[in-house]
């Protein structure tokens, strides 16, 4: 019983036909509809957020009309969906990375992302996830060398009043810290290329970038997760603690403060060599809003 062999031709046009398939399946599974979401660049040195309407979505992703550039192929997002800015709104931040940018005109662009929980895992998932990380070197040995300069008593704080920056210099030098002010958040983000501070310390209403966009962007980052990070408010309304605590700073604490309050905060959180024993060295959140 003979065969006829299969030619290079036909099984082009077999392969052909089975991607249009698919194109076709993904594109039935894709749904028209008009509701906001929340956009946020995750750990790019110019971080962003803005409130954006999707036009087409599926299980997998989704396609949204930009107000503003910047977006690239490969750019990781936090993105929230459906979102609503009521108070009592329920809103989810899903990772996606961008697939595609198209720009339409008249200051728009079509952007499509795919969701990171459908995206199969692969041998390079680790360098995937250092794309737009302001702590990323282009050397591979970057993340060996600032473990190597970690620096176990180092504070790290954002403070552009000289009188308080010295004020921090000078508590928390009482008791062994190390204790470096960036004036701007930029400042601070290079200082953090290559060091792991034991504490970091930033204002909410920061002048180049939020305290809250600070501790997201920390928090995002494999080598800086664990830093406990404390926010000072000017404010001191409850919805700067609110949502401090739940973008995972251990304190929101009023400023302007008591030096002492500071000093006895960061004690909690990560006590210098010289008082360990007196001290735990994970502290709650919750305990440490007790003793305040």
């Amino acid at each position: 019983m003979s065969t006829t062999p299969v030619t290079s031709a036909e099984a082009k046009a077999k392969a052909a036909a089975e991607n249009a398939a698919q194109i076709e399946r993904r594109r039935r599974k894709r749904a028209k509809i008009s509701a906001q979401l929340h956009v946020r660049a995750v750990g790019c040195r110019e971080a962003f957020e803005e409130v954006c309407k999707s036009i087409d979505v599926s299980r997998d992703g989704l396609l949204f009309t930009a107000a503003r550039g910047g977006y690239w192929k490969g750019q990781l997002l936090d993105v929230t969906f459906p979102y609503s800015s009521a108070a009592a709104g329920f809103n989810t931040a899903q990772r996606a990375e961008v697939v595609r940018v198209t720009e339409h005109g008249s200051g728009q662009y079509g952007v499509a992302v795919q969701f990171a929980a459908s995206k199969p895992a692969d041998k390079n998932a680790d360098q995937a996830a250092t794309k737009g990380d302001p702590f990323a070197a282009g050397d591979p040995s970057a993340r060996g060398n600032a473990e190597q300069k970690k620096q176990p008593s180092v504070v790290l704080a954002v403070e552009s009043d000289q009188r308080t920056a010295d004020v921090m210099r000078s508590i928390l030098g009482q008791d062994g810290y190390t204790v470096i002010v960036a004036r701007t958040a930029q400042e601070a983000l290079e200082v953090l290329r290559t060091t792991v501070p034991v504490c970091f310390i930033a204002e909410v209403e920061g002048t180049d970038m939020s305290g809250h966009d600070l501790c997201l962007i920390i928090k995002r980052n494999d080598r800086l997760a664990r830093v406990p990070v404390i926010l000072l408010t000017r404010a001191a309304q409850p919805a700067d603690y609110a949502a401090s605590h739940q973008l995972g700073a251990v304190v929101c604490m009023a400023k302007p403060f008591k030096p002492e309050r500071l000093l006895h905060v960061v004690r909690l959180v990560a006590p210098p060599p010289q008082i360990k024993s007196a001290y735990g060295s994970r502290v709650s959140s919750s305990a440490i809003e007790r003793t305040l």
